[in-house]
Order: structure tokens, then sequence, then C-alpha cells
């Protein structure tokens, strides 16, 4: 058992060397500019974010801010996703006139489009991860909550981004809504989040679905998906834990014709780590 291991971690470690040349590497100089040039000095020194490859900055006119935890590193852009091939469309684009606020470590890899204009605010929570690909744009407010996964190809928009005039009533109707998602939601691949919506904290989105309205009102830990989006079960919710997860890839590697993992009666629905 000890000589198996020790190929399995020779097999892990010399994929990850094959890989080196195809990942991003850390940036000294983007980082120094990105922290000084966002970040109020007091933080900028720390370096919360650490910048890799080469993204594209093309407006820093906003600011960024750390609430609460502010330690070196604790930030990555357009970091390479080590778990998938990368985004071809290139790297990490930011245009910010506005606020960032981060409040603890997050990662946003590449491919990742941020637009946040004037006036306008993106709070980030902590260990809050945006996969390649995604868009993310702040026109008023953006909230994404602590542990919550963006996946790729995933948009959350807080407008509509042009007026249009009812012209029988000669009307207008705002286009800015503003967005929240709780704690440790779960947003798959290709999932549209646009103005007005409210996702709860441990809400499972299924991929290609539409979430357009508040679903405050249905319970923790349940599955929305569709388009729009509606209710497809409670109950649920994605196990974090990655401990947890390898036991349970183990057991169903050894019990291959088993469907179901019974979780023991300790078993945390609210765990997160």
């Amino acid at each position: 058992m000890t000589l198996k291991r020790f190929f399995r971690g020779f097999r892990v470690g010399l994929e990850c060397l094959l890989r080196l040349p195809f990942v991003n590497w850390f940036n000294p100089i983007l980082t120094l500019y990105l922290n000084f040039r966002s970040f109020p000095i007091g933080q900028a020194i720390r370096l919360p974010v650490f910048v890799y490859g080469w993204p594209n900055f093309f407006t820093l006119l906003g600011s960024m801010e750390c609430k609460g935890v502010c330690r070196i590193g604790m930030i990555k852009f357009n970091r390479t996703n080590y778990g998938g091939p990368d985004h071809p469309g290139g790297g990490l684009a930011i245009n910010n006139w506005g606020t960032v606020v981060f409040h603890g470590p997050c990662e946003i890899h590449t491919g990742v489009k941020i637009n946040v204009f004037r006036f306008a605010t993106l709070d980030l929570g902590s260990q809050c991860h945006i996969m390649p690909n995604c868009n993310v744009t702040a026109n008023g407010l953006v909230v994404i909550g602590n542990n919550t996964r963006l996946a790729h190809r995933s948009q959350i928009m807080d407008s509509n981004y042009h007026f249009i005039a009812d012209v029988k009533n000669k009307t207008v109707r705002n286009i800015h809504c503003p967005i929240y998602i709780g704690d440790c939601v779960w947003i798959c691949n290709s999932v549209t989040v646009s103005a007005g919506a409210k996702i709860p904290s441990h809400t499972i989105v299924s991929s290609g679905s539409l979430v357009n309205k508040d679903f405050s009102n249905i319970p923790e830990s349940s599955i929305i998906g569709g388009c729009p989006a509606k209710l497809l079960k409670s109950d649920c919710r994605r196990i974090y834990n990655q401990s947890l997860e390898s036991t349970i890839r183990k057991w169903f590697r050894e019990n291959p014709e088993e469907k179901i993992y019974r979780l023991g009666d300790c078993f945390d629905p609210m765990e997160c780590d």
C-alpha cells in the first residue's frame, strides 16, 4: 500500500510539472501596480492581491478595499484553473470605475470579465471563486457571499444596460436592480443571474439556468433551475468538505455496484469548510 501511494504521488507530481509551461506565473510588476493603484496605501503595502500572467486592466479609476482580514496574496487574479483546460480567449479583464470590496481570500480565474461602473459596488465574500470565462457586471450593487462558487461561462449582470420606453404609457422603468447571492451557493456552468435576483445561502443553481427573480422565500439548501429558474428540490446542498468528498469518492470506487452513499449522523449539512 505504501508503494502504491508513492507511485500515485509521483504521478501527480509529474502531471503538475508537465502543466507548468501552460499555467500563468506570478507577475510581480502587475501585482505592485494593481495594489498601489487600487487599494488604500495602508492595505496596498500588504499586497493583498497577487496577479498572475498578463491580464487586461482596461480601467482602474475605481477603488478596491479589504474589509476585515487583509494579508499578503489572499486574493488571486488571473490564476489558471489547475483542474481543467485554461480559457483560450485570453486573460482576466478588469474595467473598474466603482468599488470592489473583498471580505477575505478570493480567486478570480482566467477569461473572467469584471465590469464595475461608476458609483457601483461589487462585494465579494471570503473564499469566493469565479471560474474561467465568467462575466460579472455591477451597474449598481452585486453582492456575492462567502464560499460561493461561480462555475465557467456563467454571468451576473444587475442591469439590462439600455432603457426601454413604454410608448403607450410614456414611461421608462429603471434598468438597475441589486443582486444578492448568499453564502455557500453553487452556481453551475452557463448560468445567467440577472437584475433583481436574490439567491439564498446553500442554494444550487443547475447548469444553463436563468435566475431573474427573488428566491428569498425558498428554503435554504435547495436546488433551482430552468429558464426561468424555479424550485426543483429542497434539502440538498453541495459538499465542500474535501476530506468527506475524498471518502465518498473512494467508497464509490470500491463499491461500483452501489448508487447511494449513506452519511453518518454526525454530518453537518451547514458545514462549508
